[in-house]
């Protein structure tokens, strides 16, 4: 009996070389190696590029989103294919052989139900990345600009230790040839002493800094900024829209889950559905062939309420899916609200100090300098009358940081994605 070992060698070989050439390539493994970053000090944009360039966070979730299409390609999964051969005394004395073949198969409607449910799952993988890299870049820019007025708390105290440094050698000299009395150079040495220590303090966290904003680009070492960027962070028209699933990814991923979720169902209505048996069947009877029997059937649940609690399931998935949204939804205009109002206080207060206040400790500065000079005050009067400007260029400097994390917050909420 040839045909019968013929047909059952193509049946268990064939399709697997099918799916062998039919089945599109996988993409490589990531290597280790990443883009070099640029040398010298980092632009923003610099910065934000290579940490969505090497960040190990984005590069995983890229990685989930492949395995999420790989995974598609199961979607058209069919049961294996059932095939069982005998031979012995199967109808009588003498040896025969028969050979079973039973294909058993779901709608095509169920099959087209799972791929569409997994190709949504791939779109949920893309919006994970999106709001990964949305978070990254928060916190790129967050880190960057902490840096950038940290710089200039460093040289706002290096100015301030410079000039306290002259007066507290003017007031040594004085104390030296007597025009002036013991708690004047001791209160000068303090002060310097002082400036110094909350000076270290300053170095200290940019150094913390720098190493956070290293890791945060996957650089192996502490990142260099460009100092000369301005520490105040710009605010475009792009950066204040209405507040939608295209604008913030967070809204953008609990939308895909509920298509995911409805998707979901779907199937398992579908799967309600009696599946299709097909088969054929031949066999030798004392040892004379010819005897073919097709077979077609159908296979159905014997307990269908079993089926029916996965679908109830699913449709309160759905809904939770959509109560999630909502809620999100109150949640981030109400935190958007907010910060508008924060962020137009803020940018008040930042006029304030640039065009009023600065101004005036400039002024106050300058007097205070050129009065200690000509002797008209000495070194504590000096000290006093020149702290108010001090404490208002450090107010600023706080201002400016604030105003920073409102600004880069809004952006997280509103702006768009950076490419």
């Amino acid at each position: 009996m040839k045909h019968p070992f013929l047909l059952f060698l193509l049946l268990v070989f064939l399709p697997g070389r099918l799916y062998a050439q039919t089945t599109p390539r996988t993409l490589p493994p990531p290597t280790s190696a990443s883009p070099a970053a640029p040398d010298g000090p980092l632009t923003l944009q610099q910065a934000l590029q290579t940490g969505l360039g090497q960040s190990l966070l984005v590069q995983t979730g890229r990685l989930e989103v492949e395995r999420q299409r790989a995974l598609s390609r199961t979607g058209y999964d069919l049961p294996r294919t059932v095939v069982d051969y005998q031979v012995g005394q199967i109808s009588g004395p003498l040896r025969d052989q028969s050979l079973n073949i039973v294909q058993q198969s779901a709608l095509p409607g169920v099959y087209g139900a799972q791929r569409r449910l997994l190709e949504g799952q791939i779109m949920t993988a893309e919006q994970r990345v999106r709001s990964q890299r949305r978070e990254l870049v928060h916190a790129i820019r967050s880190t960057y600009y902490e840096l950038l007025v940290s710089y200039r708390r460093a040289a706002l105290l290096r100015q301030q230790d410079s000039l306290y440094r002259r007066a507290a050698r003017a007031a040594r000299i004085r104390y030296q040839t007597g025009e002036t009395n013991r708690l004047e150079q001791v209160s000068a040495e303090a002060r310097m002493r002082e400036l110094q220590n909350q000076l270290a303090i300053v170095l200290t966290n940019r150094q913390v800094q720098q190493q956070q904003l290293g890791v945060l680009l996957n650089l192996g070492r502490p990142a260099a900024i460009d100092t000369t960027a301005a520490a105040v962070a710009p605010l475009s028209p792009t950066d204040t829209t209405t507040l939608t699933a295209a604008s913030n990814p967070t809204l953008a991923l609990l939308e895909q889950e509920i298509d995911v979720s409805k998707r979901q169902t779907k199937v398992e209505q579908l799967r309600r559905l009696p599946d299709l048996r097909l088969g054929y069947f031949t066999q030798t009877i004392n040892k004379e062939n010819g005897f073919h029997v097709a077979q077609a059937g159908i296979a159905v649940p014997l307990l269908g309420g079993i089926q029916k609690a996965r679908i109830q399931a699913a449709q309160l998935s759905e809904q939770a899916a959509e109560a999630q949204l909502r809620y999100a939804t109150t949640q981030l205009n109400g935190q958007l609200a907010g910060l508008r109002q924060q962020l137009g206080r803020a940018r008040a207060s930042l006029t304030y100090y640039e065009q009023t206040a600065l101004p005036q400790a400039r002024l106050i500065l300058n007097t205070a300098e050129k009065s200690f000079r000509a002797g008209d005050i000495d070194y504590v009067e000096y000290v006093v009358n020149t702290k108010p400007a001090w404490q208002i260029r450090t107010a600023y400097l706080e201002q400016v940081r604030q105003y920073n994390e409102l600004a880069l917050s809004l952006q997280t909420l509103t702006g768009p994605d950076v490419p």
